[in-house]
């Protein structure tokens, strides 16, 4: 029995360990975004919206620090729903209000495409219609409205790779959405294995995305440059 218990601390401790991928991964794509959304949104949207940033990062990095201490045997094994709940708040803000913040209108410098608005519009009725947990749901649609953004300015800039990229992380948000709600038993470390493989390759195709939409130029970019 205590073995059985010794097994489970050092698999949430090393759980938490890899869990941490994520919030350093939204980090890098917060700083990206820093830089780049900024140029691009007026303040009165960019300010709310890095506002719902921090406060993810916040949430993030709560939930694999309890995970390491629970792992560490210093805090007994709860489901950190507290600690998510402040992540998906902040996804919340921050989705809904990037979205509407480089859309046409309300930007500093408006690209031409006319159409993208509509499409990204479309995609994201779609991608709504699957999500069913309060909670999980509630993450997940902020999260979606950001890659719904970052999917429309790659489309807009023609930049496919980063479109792609941005479709692996919709994929992985949605599988962890439909995963969590699947009746698997969230109180098991094995079942987290499977949620936190899909969320680090989500964030990491979320960075990807970030870099190949703003911050890689081909060559034909450079020689105009």
């Amino acid at each position: 029995m205590n073995e059985c218990f010794v097994l489970a601390m050092n698999e949430w401790f090393a759980l938490g360990l890899f869990d941490y991928i994520n919030p350093i991964c939204y980090t890098a794509f917060t700083i990206i975004g820093f830089f780049y959304f900024r140029k691009m949104m007026k303040p009165g949207f960019y300010y709310v919206y890095f506002a719902g940033a921090i406060i993810s990062l916040i949430g993030g990095f709560f939930i694999p620090t309890i995970k390491t201490l629970i792992g560490l045997g210093i805090l007994e094994w709860n489901l950190p729903v507290s600690k998510v709940i402040i992540a998906n708040t902040g996804f919340l803000i921050s989705g809904p209000t990037l979205f509407i913040g480089t859309l046409k209108a309300n930007r500093l410098s408006s690209p031409e495409d006319k159409n993208v608005k509509l499409n990204s519009l479309a995609i994201l009725a779609v991608d709504l219609a699957f999500l069913n947990n309060f909670i999980v749901g509630f993450g997940a649609l902020g999260m979606i409205m950001i890659y719904v953004t970052c999917a429309k300015l790659a489309i807009e800039r023609k930049r496919y790779y980063a479109a792609a990229a941005i479709a692996v992380s919709l994929c992985g948000t949605l599988f962890e959405a439909f995963y969590s709600n699947s009746g698997a038993d969230l109180n098991s470390p094995a079942v987290h294995v499977v949620i936190e493989v899909g969320a680090v390759i989500t964030h990491l195709m979320l960075v990807l995305s970030a870099y190949l939409l703003f911050i890689y130029k081909n060559k034909d970019e450079g020689s105009k440059a």
